[in-house]
């Protein structure tokens, strides 16, 4: 590795100066490039097409779905996904946030013949409609089961919740850079919209990477072909579980896939941010809903 690095440090220059070859930067995407229903990898600063997409996630050990939960686009983009790295035969595991461990003993007692009830594959997994609303879900499970495709929690359960919350037991270890963490914290006031502050945060931050830890558990149990749905905070490089996996096992790949509401790249200050959140962006449009501070206010 040493004698390629010179190498390259000789022959650049010469390159240069000899004018055979001009090595220019690679302009970065612009709002204005930014369409709705477009792929983009934020890597190489390019759109790319669904197949090249798919052929993205073939080469690589894990795959994570980032979504918007409320938004039903990012559900049926997210099956689609599946469908493609089922037929490809690449899926070997579906790992879901929306499944607890508690769930488990359901998860492994289905068997394909239930797959095509809905209702009966919602009973049989007892999911509550009042978390995760099944109807979100349901076809992404389906899929799963009716290929035999093992699903997994990925998340904690309120027992270890309540731990972390209270103190009773320590976060995972993961090293988080002062900026890092400081954008957690300031994440989770902003999502409760500011009406939570120290030392609450720092509580709530302890059961977040717990989540995180758990997430990166579960991929590494496998030795690749998992796709992991989550939300899209959880999917980011820099705070989310990339960063637990990538401490533990800095050898597995991943792709980090998000599906952004086109409000998410309204700025070329939200584009740049979310190059280092993200390796590809599915960008949907905007999917209405109430004022999420609205709850907040009405409980005060």
């Amino acid at each position: 590795m040493k004698k390629n690095r010179l190498f390259l440090l000789w022959i650049i220059p010469a390159l240069l100066v000899s004018g055979c070859s001009q090595l220019t930067a690679r302009p970065a995407l612009q709002t204005v490039d930014i369409k709705e229903g477009a792929l983009y990898d934020l890597r190489s600063q390019t759109p790319v097409s669904r197949d090249q997409l798919i052929d993205i996630i073939l080469a690589s050990d894990y795959v994570v779905l980032g979504e918007r939960h409320d938004n039903p686009q990012h559900h049926d983009l997210q099956l689609w996904v599946l469908q493609q790295l089922q037929a490809k035969q690449w899926l070997k595991q579906l790992s879901l946030e929306m499944i607890t461990p508690q769930q488990q003993k359901n998860v492994t007692a289905l068997s394909p013949a239930i797959a095509e009830d809905k209702a009966a594959l919602q009973k049989a997994l007892a999911w509550p409609d009042d978390g995760w609303p099944w109807s979100d879900y349901d076809e992404l499970v389906q899929l799963a089961v009716k290929n035999s495709i093992p699903l997994r929690s990925a998340n904690i359960d309120q027992d270890q919740i309540k731990a972390l919350y209270q103190g009773a037991k320590a976060p995972p270890p993961v090293l988080l850079s002062a900026g890092a963490k400081a954008a957690l914290l300031r994440d989770i006031e902003e999502s409760h919209c500011g009406f939570i502050k120290e030392p609450q945060t720092s509580k709530m931050l302890s059961v977040q990477l717990a989540r995180d830890d758990a997430m990166a558990t579960d991929l590494l149990k496998t030795h690749g072909g998992t796709a992991l749905i989550a939300g899209a905070f959880h999917a980011r490089k820099d705070v989310g579980f990339p960063l637990h996996l990538q401490q533990r096992a800095a050898n597995k790949t991943l792709v980090s896939l998000a599906f952004v509401e086109i409000d998410e790249v309204a700025s070329q200050e939200k584009l740049t941010a979310l190059a280092q959140q993200y390796d590809v962006i599915w960008v949907t449009p905007v999917h209405e809903r109430e004022d999420p501070c609205a709850a907040f206010t009405k409980s005060r």
